[in-house]
């Protein structure tokens, strides 16, 4: 029961998310929405960015199964920029957050956990060290996150154009 809670909480607060910035959300509009307590919130979430890096690790593990079941890298980033388009208006949203920096912060960790499961799952045998694996990693997600936030914030992009030069950038095929 404890887990369907959180995903009421989290489901609500991203439902609010559509309609507003997240500065104008409170923990007592979210509970109000949610028809809960006080304390049945803080008995699973600190406070509403807790609730936001929740529903970012879900949406990423969401994210992951469909990914990982492409039939080709091709095919697991355009699930990722899917992905993103369908929560631009949310993405914006949050990005005009006082809290940005925090939030940066999070949706790269969350890049992060999704490209280093797709790495552990396709390319289980990459010969790199940990220490350069996280590198490597951080360094992607940040770029992957950057790049897609500035083209989640434009309406016409060519979406399939986008999708082959992230893989390139990716796959280190840039010359082709």
């Amino acid at each position: 029961m404890r887990e369907d809670m959180k995903t009421v909480i989290a489901d609500t607060f991203t439902d609010m998310l559509e309609k507003e910035d997240l500065d104008k959300i409170t923990v007592k509009r979210l509970i109000e929405e949610c028809q809960i307590s006080r304390q049945t919130f803080y008995y699973h979430f600190h406070d509403i960015l807790d609730v936001l890096d929740w529903a970012f690790k879900k949406a990423t593990q969401e994210l992951e199964k469909e990914s990982l079941g492409a039939d080709n890298q091709m095919d697991a980033v355009r699930f990722f920029v899917s992905f993103v388009r369908e929560n631009r208006r949310k993405l914006e949203r949050l990005t005009h957050s006082k809290k940005w920096v925090q939030i940066e912060g999070m949706l790269v960790e969350s890049v992060m956990m999704y490209l280093e499961t797709l790495v552990r799952a396709k390319a289980p045998d990459l010969a790199i060290s940990y220490d350069d694996r996280e590198v490597l990693l951080r360094f992607y997600a940040s770029g992957m996150a950057g790049v897609l936030l500035e083209y989640a914030g434009k309406k016409h992009i060519d979406e399939e154009r986008l999708i082959i030069q992230l893989e390139k950038i990716i796959t280190g095929r840039m010359t082709t």
